[in-house]
């Protein structure tokens, strides 16, 4: 019998996101280093000729190496979030995701900063990494939505396991889901010196902003001027719009949540009233 309880105890401990989820981020970081490494040459040019083609593919690159793993560190964050919901009360499940939002994004940089460094040895650059202004505004933002991405979450995890409909379409809805930000990163990740995208996509989808936030703040050099000059807001203002967004989805998603979880609550004195659970995990 105490070895079934403590087996039954260490599966749930390791199954808690706040344990699974470290780990994914450092894979996820190292995983999307090949993809960041040969964005340039993939989507933007795959010949750079002339020496502002060489600084601007220079340049990209190592902007992309840096944040490798952010934009998939955004979604784990906003699952973790979901996942939390399952299995917590609402605001303590929200602090949580919080706290554990701000540990994935330093451990997506502490996961991401060496493998980039070790890369771009073989052909050092004029200044070190966190010296170069345009890579670590984008990155910090980046990293500032995390947070805020798992708090969402939380919210998103209460309203769909308050419709038993959804509920019952659990895994469909993720696989749609997953298929939702691929293509919408993707979107953002593929764009010119500037974003000629419908505007609008910045400000509603938080996942295009990010992607866009990145390309731009790569392919921030004028390449037909010599020596090439910076152009753009280098990322700015998707950075803002991904803040922005993702904090007014994190407010209504839990503001839903409360209203929803407020409407399920049975009238004082009746006997559903007290047949609550008492500890931290909610039905």
């Amino acid at each position: 019998m105490p070895t079934a309880i403590d087996a039954a105890t260490l599966r749930r401990v390791v199954s808690h996101p706040a344990v699974w989820c470290v780990p994914v981020a450092a894979v996820l970081a190292w995983a999307a280093m090949p993809f960041n490494t040969g964005y340039y040459e993939y989507w933007v040019n795959f010949d750079p000729q002339g020496d502002g083609q060489q600084l601007e593919w220079v340049q990209t690159r190592r902007i992309f190496r840096y944040t490798s793993g952010v934009l998939c560190g955004q979604l784990l964050a906003l699952i973790a979030g979901i996942a939390l919901s399952r299995r917590h009360r609402h605001a303590v499940a929200l602090a949580m995701a919080v706290a554990l939002g701000v540990v994935l994004a330093g451990v997506t940089v502490a996961a991401a900063f060496p493998l980039a460094a070790a890369l771009e040895s073989v052909r050092p650059a004029a200044f070190p990494a966190v010296d170069d202004p345009i890579l670590m505004r984008v990155l910090l933002r980046e990293l500032a939505a995390f947070p805020l991405y798992a708090a969402a979450g939380v919210g998103l995890g209460i309203l769909i396991d308050s419709s038993r409909r959804l509920r019952r379409r659990r895994w469909p809805l993720l696989a749609l889901f997953l298929m939702f930000w691929s293509v919408t990163t993707l979107t953002g990740l593929v764009q010119d010196d500037e974003f000629d995208a419908w505007p609008w996509l910045l400000w509603a989808v938080p996942f295009v902003a990010a992607g866009a936030a990145v390309a731009l703040a790569g392919l921030s050099a004028d390449v037909w001027e010599f020596p090439p000059v910076p152009v753009g807001d280098m990322g700015r203002s998707a950075t803002v719009a991904l803040l922005i967004s993702a904090a007014a989805y994190a407010v209504v998603l839990n503001l839903l949540a409360v209203t929803r979880r407020s409407g399920d609550r049975p009238p004082a004195g009746s006997p559903a009233a007290g047949s609550g659970p008492t500890g931290d995990a909610h039905p």
